[in-house]
């Protein structure tokens, strides 16, 4: 089963169905660019069954979500089945979005490492897309995992039950399975990995805070700022590669 064919899954998307809340650093830079969104035209990607969309689509002047999940949009559509006549939210594909024009987008979020669950090329061929919709000066907001929090993911948590115990076991030796050892991925910039996400249903991109930004800039994103998403406060460049207490990272970067 591949990733997307996961994330149109009754399971999964139930798992959503609830979740509503904008994480730190999304509320972080929501207030940044709160004075400016009335005169943006966002585009959200991956919005899933419309996280962000109740946060963002009251504020901008247009608003259009995408997801590539057909499951997702057509159980959001149940959710919310009047639109707000500024909002448009439809089934689209990241690394193809020819129905948008060049220089179409203010704003463009990428949230809750939606970014992550495709291959590298694909990764790299969606932030070309994403940079050719957006506006020079405009914003680009997005989430992906950390590979140096990885020894954290094998890490055994313990409390009074035999049962979570147990379960704890079971997922470190399917992690091994899956991964190997986390030691492997020292001296790697990025990794495909199954990390147990939905009882291990999917894979997930990580990569070092030092390489996401080379990667950004080699696309010619500027301005390049992340966000810690245990605190939401802004994480400060020198000392990438001693940040390790985040799962993941946000990063906004400008259009060139």
């Amino acid at each position: 089963m591949t990733n997307k064919d996961s994330w149109n899954t009754e399971y999964l998307v139930k798992d959503y169905i609830n979740y509503d809340v904008l994480q730190k650093p999304e509320k972080t830079i929501f207030d940044m660019v709160w004075g400016k969104l009335s005169n943006w035209r966002m585009l959200d990607i991956g919005i899933g069954l419309g996280r962000t969309t109740v946060h963002f689509s009251p504020y901008v002047k247009e608003y259009v979500g995408i997801d590539y999940s057909d499951k997702m949009i057509e159980t959001y559509k149940k959710k919310f089945p009047e639109e707000r006549e500024n909002t448009l939210v439809k089934v689209g594909d990241v690394r193809s979005m020819q129905e948008f024009a060049a220089n179409s987008f203010d704003f463009v979020l990428f949230s809750f490492n939606g970014i992550d669950y495709i291959s590298h090329e694909d990764r790299i061929q969606a932030l070309e897309e994403i940079k050719r919709v957006g506006k020079k000066g405009g914003l680009f907001v997005f989430s992906t995992h950390n590979l140096q929090y990885i020894n954290k993911i094998y890490t055994i948590k313990h409390n009074n039950s035999l049962k979570y115990f147990l379960y704890q076991c079971y997922r470190y030796l399917r992690l091994m399975f899956h991964n190997g050892l986390p030691g492997k991925y020292r001296e790697t910039d990025f990794a495909i990995l199954n990390d147990g996400a939905h009882h291990f249903s999917i894979t997930t991109y990580y990569i070092k805070p030092a390489a996401q930004i080379d990667q950004l800039e080699r696309l010619g994103f500027k301005n390049i700022r992340l966000f810690s998403l245990k605190t939401g406060e802004e994480i400060e460049r020198s000392g990438l590669n001693e940040i390790d207490q985040d799962s993941w990272i946000y990063y906004s970067c400008e259009f060139a």
